[in-house]
């Protein structure tokens, strides 16, 4: 999944459910393992208020840390 402003947008869309389900597979496939997390309603709330107020320059670092750990874990 490419993360930019428009995908940050439509997962601010998402009902807490459906975002907490991309934020998992998202980790998933980066090979991050949330298993030991319960991600909480308040959780989501300051997921949200953090992708609300992200810079493009945020957003692409968080991209660059999702792929080089990504390439480590391979």
């Amino acid at each position: 999944m490419k993360i930019d402003r428009k995908t940050l947008d439509k997962m601010l869309s998402l009902n807490d459910e459906q975002l907490k389900m991309v934020i998992r597979s998202l980790a998933d496939n980066s090979g991050l393992d949330l298993s030991g997390f319960n991600i909480s309603t308040s959780d989501i709330s300051g997921i949200r208020k953090a992708l609300t107020n992200a810079t493009d320059e945020d957003i692409a670092k968080a991209a660059e840390q999702l792929k080089n750990h990504k390439k480590e874990q391979k």
